[in-house]
């Protein structure tokens, strides 16, 4: 899953994509999965509220 900032924003909401940002930062230092699964879950949130666009890696599925 790879996860890009978007331009648009719902107003009024907090910045998920940092959160998503910080959280996979943590999963990189210290490779903690509960990390990785809080930043993929704020990605995802960030996704609703227009602050990402997230593309599904598929190439690895068979």
């Amino acid at each position: 899953m790879k996860v890009y900032r978007d331009t648009g924003s719902v107003h009024g909401v907090p910045d998920y994509y940092s959160i998503y940002e910080k959280w996979f930062s943590h999963y990189m230092r210290t490779g903690s999965n509960e990390s990785k699964v809080l930043a993929f879950h704020y990605a995802r949130v960030a996704e609703e509220m227009g602050q990402a666009l997230i593309v599904e890696d598929i190439t690895d599925e068979f």
